[in-house]
C-alpha cells in the first residue's frame, strides 16, 4: 500500500526512527555531555556534506567505516549520563501526581513562601515538570523527601548546611537540596535581582521547571517560568500562578 505515492512501510519507518531520535536527544538534552554529543554531530555531518559536495572517496570511506563505532563510543563516552536517564525514565511513571496531590503540593510551597517572606528569607525552589537538569542535581545534596512547607523554611533557615542553592522538587518529593542552577546572561534585568534570581531565570530558560524565588534584601515573591520572570506576589497570587501552570 502507498500513502501519497510513498511506501506506507517506508513512512511508518521514518516515523519511528524520527520520533525513537528526538525523544533520545530530549533525554539527553541538560547532561553534562549533550554539548559534546552535539559538537561531535555537527563535526560529522559538517565533514559527510563536504566529502559528498567534492566527491573525497578516501574521506567518505573512513566516514562509513567510522559511523559503526560512532555508536558504541557514544554508549561509553555518555555511560554515567545515559544511566541517569533510563534511570529518570523509570521514575516518571511515579512522579505523575494528580490534581489534589499537586494542589497540596503548592499549598506547601505557598505557606513556606509567607513564612520565608515575612521572615526576611532568601529561597529559591524549582518545580520541575517534563525536563530534568542533571548538572543541577549532581551539585546538590540528595533528599528525596516529602514535601511539606516545614521542611522548606528549615532547609532555606540561615546558617543551616542547605540553605545555599536552590531546592529542586518533582512531584510530591523535594528530590534535592543546595543545587546550584545555571545562571542566566540577560543583560536587561534589573540591577537590584542578584544571583537567586539570575539562578531561576537561567534554569527557567533552559528546561520548563516552574522556579520560586524569595528576596532575603526586600522579601518580593517572583516566579520564573519559560524564560520570564513575573515579581511581586502575594501568597494568594502564588498559589494562583502555581496553580494556572502546574494544575
Amino acid at each position: 500500500m502507498k500513502l501519497f505515492g510513498f511506501p506506507i512501510s517506508g513512512i511508518l519507518e521514518i516515523l519511528i526512527i524520527a520520533t525513537a531520535i528526538y525523544q533520545i536527544w530530549k533525554l539527553l538534552q541538560g547532561t553534562r555531555g549533550f554539548q559534546v554529543l552535539t559538537g561531535l554531530i555537527v563535526v560529522l555531518v559538517g565533514l559527510t556534506l563536504f566529502s559528498s559536495v567534492f566527491h573525497l572517496r578516501v574521506l567518505t570511506e573512513l566516514l562509513r567505516l567510522f559511523s559503526p563505532s560512532f555508536f558504541v563510543a557514544l554508549v561509553v563516552l555518555f555511560q554515567p549520563e545515559l544511566r541517569q536517564v533510563f534511570a529518570e525514565v523509570g521514575r516518571r511513571s511515579v512522579v505523575h501526581i494528580g490534581r489534589q496531590q499537586k494542589s497540596e503540593v503548592i499549598e506547601h510551597i505557598v505557606n513556606a513562601a509567607e513564612i520565608l517572606q515575612r521572615e526576611h528569607i532568601g529561597a529559591l525552589i524549582a518545580i520541575e515538570q517534563d525536563d530534568v537538569f542533571m548538572p543541577a542535581r549532581d551539585t546538590g545534596t540528595t533528599l528525596n523527601a516529602q514535601v511539606s512547607a516545614d521542611l522548606l523554611v528549615t532547609i532555606f533557615y540561615p546558617r543551616t548546611p542547605l540553605h545555599d542553592g536552590g531546592v529542586i522538587i518533582r512531584g510530591d518529593q523535594i528530590v534535592v537540596a543546595a543545587a546550584i542552577f545555571p545562571l542566566s546572561q540577560v543583560e536587561q534585568m534589573e540591577r537590584l535581582l542578584g544571583l537567586r534570581h539570575r539562578a531561576a531565570l537561567g534554569l527557567s530558560e533552559q528546561t520548563d521547571a516552574v522556579v520560586v524565588v524569595i528576596s532575603e534584601v526586600t522579601s518580593v515573591i517572583s516566579v520564573a517560568y519559560k524564560g520570564k520572570m513575573e515579581r511581586h506576589f502575594d501568597p494568594d497570587g502564588l498559589r494562583a500562578k502555581l496553580t494556572q501552570i502546574l494544575v
